[in-house]
């Protein structure tokens, strides 16, 4: 209120900003609007005739914020922590992980879908490499970094500053969102986070999910992508096997095909033909409807292989990131962990499209020798 500690003219009180006040039009003075209703004229009405004007001081300034509580509550286990601290003292949640404010995601994605479960932070915490760390590489005498260098600062993006190297266990503990004490199978949950890398977060909800006892989870990219999706995960057996079977139904199906389309141009010709009697279109529609059959053969069984890749790949894909994050845990080190990482671990976008170019070059491969 821009009225706010001027005195009432009528009973000297301070304006406060709840008040309720009337404003003169004759002479601009504030006033209660009790003051006003005593007498049902402007407290000032005596001095209208010497062409008074209220000179008190406005506020047309906003107001000040209210200021933040100065606790936080952690979103894990509800624990009021002192304003400014990094972890919960009581279940040790990161408050703040590559320079994002935990509790500030957390509340934004709380507003956009509901999460029943406290265990599982309903936030996409940046587990990919360096996101939001702003490291810079500086340069040696030659102009180049060493490897040394740009492993050092990697891995200072993948683990933090304040990260323990092993937990009392003498296990390998790389950070996180989510508590030490966190696990999934037996390993650490922020260790399993920073295997995966890319949607880390959509993944660890999933196999948490598997882990109390989902029997089905279906994996829309591996379906609709398969088999490429095993081979940007680096899923390489599985991607081989999937490829393997879809080459061989394109195999089995590309001599039908050419049949059909001999059939196709036959039938295409005859009926410009006016000596083309009835009979003979419905024997040479017979045929290509014939010749379509394992065409239909074909498409029933590529969307079966597709559903089969949908149905095993979050199970496939939890086994083999689980089984690797236990070799990360046996390892001394963060820089052993980080270079263990790079190789098996997140996503490559490079080897699904070789994959997909491998196919592409030796479907026609075959398709010549046909």
């Amino acid at each position: 209120m821009k009225y706010t500690g001027n005195p009432c003219p009528g009973c000297q009180q301070i304006f406060n900003n709840d008040d309720d006040i009337v404003v003169c039009p004759d002479c601009g003075t504030p006033q209660h609007r009790e003051c006003y209703d005593k007498e049902n004229k402007c407290v000032c009405s005596h001095l209208h005739e010497e062409d008074y004007t209220w000179q008190g001081k406005v506020n047309n300034e906003s107001p000040l914020p209210a200021e933040k509580s100065e606790t936080i509550s952690c979103p894990n286990c509800g624990y009021e922590n002192p304003k400014g601290t990094p972890v919960c003292k009581q279940c040790g949640m990161k408050f703040t992980l590559f320079g994002m404010n935990v509790v500030d995601a957390m509340h934004e994605e709380e507003k956009r879908i509901a999460n029943s479960n406290r265990n599982i932070p309903s936030y996409k915490a940046p587990f990919t490499l360096g996101e939001g760390e702003g490291f810079e590489v500086k340069s040696n005498e030659d102009g180049n970094p060493s490897v040394t260098e740009i492993e050092e600062l990697i891995t200072k993006a993948l683990t933090g500053n304040t990260e323990q190297i092993s937990s009392d266990s003498g296990r390998l503990s790389l950070s996180g969102p989510f508590p030490p004490s966190d696990e999934i199978d037996g390993v650490k949950t922020n260790n399993i986070g920073n295997f995966i890398g890319a949607n880390a977060m959509t993944y660890i909800s999933k196999f948490r999910k598997m882990q109390n006892g989902k029997k089905l989870s279906f994996n829309f990219a591996a379906f609709f992508l398969s088999p490429y999706w095993f081979f940007y995960r680096k899923l390489y057996k599985a991607g081989i096997v999937f490829m393997t079977l879809v080459l061989a139904l394109s195999v089995i199906i590309t001599p039908y095909l050419y049949n059909l389309l001999e059939i196709y141009e036959q039938f295409a010709i005859a009926t410009q033909s006016s000596n083309l009697t009835e009979a003979q279109f419905q024997e040479l529609f017979l045929q290509l409807t014939s010749a379509s059959t394992p065409l239909a053969v074909y498409f029933f069984a590529t969307v079966l292989l597709q559903l089969v890749c949908g149905f095993i790949a979050n199970p496939l894909y939890k086994k083999y990131v689980i089984a690797n994050v236990k070799n990360i845990e046996r390892l001394p080190d963060k820089k052993l962990a980080m270079a263990y990482i790079l190789k098996h671990g997140g996503a490559s976008i490079i080897i699904a499209i070789a994959s997909y170019f491998a196919y592409q070059l030796l479907t026609m491969i075959i398709s010549t020798m046909l």
